[in-house]
């Protein structure tokens, strides 16, 4: 059911809850939605209210400003309002849902690049990601199936030559609104679900916890009414987890008293998204680059006819819709092929994993490419919070979001290129012009208004890292705090390593692991 805080008695006590999740983003919602119909009682917080869709109030959203860093500031200077959403439904109201899971290489430690490593596997999470999969009602679950979508894409990727470092990939996305958008997917569904609150207007302020901060007892809310702080509400349940967000929930830690720091401050630090540069390269081939090869890096809609039993196959659906009302019957999504390297070239070359776009123009003859990488843990790139700035609504310190790269982090970004270069070359390109100045160090770059500037990838990731050993990070396999007996973690910070893959596929895969991991510790 649907609850409105601002319509409760002020200082209002929730209690007799199983689990409380706190924010209703793409963790939260997958949560929730894991557990409807199961008898568990669940509370699911969120700071936004019922009917919202697009973006937030600017009040809301003044709740996400904060302070950077000065590397950060020459990159992305609003990045910490424009890279997520403060309402129901979080980022999900403006992503097109790009979708792909990790890889091996970025599941594993990658000896002479990164040390860090996941504490689960790919076999774990495979059936995780299957039902992932199906909230972007993405069709098959066959990314690796190349030959697969090169018949549905009309397409081929260039031929193998046998010692190629790349070869291509699959990507897809959502862009209808009505899918992608999860508070309006599966909203209907949490408001009629008998075991489950969404409880709106309910901004968490405080961690309240035993003494030693090993337990949390109570959350701190308060409302938002006409655009100053409301009433109080409190709320007790048997565990908590938070998915707020890869950022919005360290600074929660922080303010509740360094909850779940262990001994090597390691709290906020490993921060990383997928560095950006959207225009990398222009590149000119000889002859017109085959039409069924550019169908295989054009991003096009698919139009699948799904089984009519369980295990069946798909149609691929091609022929014009006479009726438009049909269209409801078919699983509808987007995709396109991207350039990655093989597992060998990763482990050959000790940089992280990459993705490129190619853009051809109508001729065929030229493309422009596009890179998106992985960024390795760096504990210099953290999250803290600001004492000496306040929110302009309840008064707490903002966050304060220092993020930094690292000397690997550019020769991925270098090598990468040069890699892109010999493989197109090879495939008929004759020539390829840098856009970026990729020399110098780890802050040298070319930036904004320039053409080939580094942007950050929105992609928040990493700074409450899971590890096996507390001193190594801060929650441990079952995405749990290693100090604290009752609380977790979901989303994208607990990431250990980041891959190149856009993250909701993973966030979305390993909330449910953990809706499923929860139900199991309350029953």
């Amino acid at each position: 059911m649907y609850l409105l805080a601002h319509e409760l008695p002020d200082n209002t006590l929730l209690q007799g809850f199983d689990i409380c999740i706190v924010g209703a983003g793409a963790a939260g919602i997958a949560m929730a939605k894991r557990l409807v119909g199961t008898s568990t009682k669940v509370l699911l917080l969120t700071n936004g209210q019922p009917g919202d869709r697009g973006l937030p109030t600017d009040t809301q959203q003044s709740l996400y400003r904060g302070t950077i860093g000065a590397f950060l500031e020459k990159v992305d200077p609003i990045f910490l309002e424009r890279s997520r959403l403060n309402m129901y439904g979080g980022t999900t109201n403006h992503f097109g849902f790009w979708a792909r899971p990790l890889d091996e290489a970025d599941m594993i430690s990658r000896p002479g690049y990164r040390d860090a490593h996941w504490t689960i596997d790919l076999d774990e999470l495979a059936p995780y990601y299957q039902d992932a999969h199906h909230f972007g009602h993405f069709g098959p679950y066959n990314y690796d199936d190349i030959d697969w979508w090169e018949q549905v894409m009309f397409a081929r990727n260039f031929p193998n030559a046998g010692d190629d470092t790349l070869t291509g990939a699959i990507m897809h996305a959502q862009y209808v609104e009505e899918l992608h958008d999860f508070q309006v997917q599966f909203g209907k569904e949490l408001m009629n679900a008998e075991n489950i609150t969404v409880l709106f207007n309910a901004q968490l302020l405080e961690i309240q916890t035993t003494e030693n901060k090993a337990h949390v007892t109570e959350l701190h809310c308060a409302t938002l009414e006409d655009g100053k702080r409301g009433r109080d509400i409190r709320v007790q349940a048997n565990q908590y987890a938070m998915a707020v967000g890869g950022i919005e929930v360290v600074r929660l830690l922080k303010i509740s008293g360094d909850l779940g720091n262990n001994q090597q401050d390691q709290l906020g630090r490993g921060f990383m998204v997928h560095p950006l540069v959207t225009n990398t390269a222009r590149v000119k081939f000889a002859e017109p680059v085959p039409v069924e090869i550019r169908n295989f890096y054009r991003d096009q809609q698919i139009r699948l006819l799904p089984p009519e039993n369980e295990g069946g196959a798909y149609q691929h659906m091609y022929v014009p819709v006479v009726n438009p009302e049909m269209v409801f019957d078919y699983d509808m999504f987007n995709a396109w092929g991207v350039l990655v390297p093989t597992h060998q070239t990763l482990l050959d070359e000790k940089i992280g994993n990459f993705r490129l776009i190619l853009r051809f123009d109508p001729s065929g003859k030229n493309a422009e490419v596009n890179i998106n990488w992985e960024q390795v843990p760096n504990e210099d790139s953290r999250i803290t919070i600001n004492e000496d700035q306040r929110d302009p609504i309840f008064g707490q310190p903002v966050t304060h979001l220092d993020w930094r790269m690292l000397d690997v982090d550019k020769k991925t970004c270098v090598r990468a290129m040069e890699l892109c270069e010999a493989y197109l070359r090879k495939h008929g390109a004759t020539d390829f012009e840098l856009i970026p100045d990729l020399r110098g160090g780890a802050e040298d770059w070319s930036f904004a208004p320039h053409e080939g500037a580094l942007e950050t990838g929105d992609h928040h990731m990493g700074a409450l890292r899971m590890s096996d050993d507390p001193n190594s990070g801060i929650v441990n396999s079952n995405s749990r705090l290693h100090s604290v007996d009752n609380l977790y973690i979901a989303g994208c910070g607990i990431f250990p390593t980041s891959g190149f893959a856009n993250p909701t596929l993973t966030i979305v895969a390993l909330s449910l692991r953990l809706a499923d991991h929860m139900k199991s510790v309350v029953s």
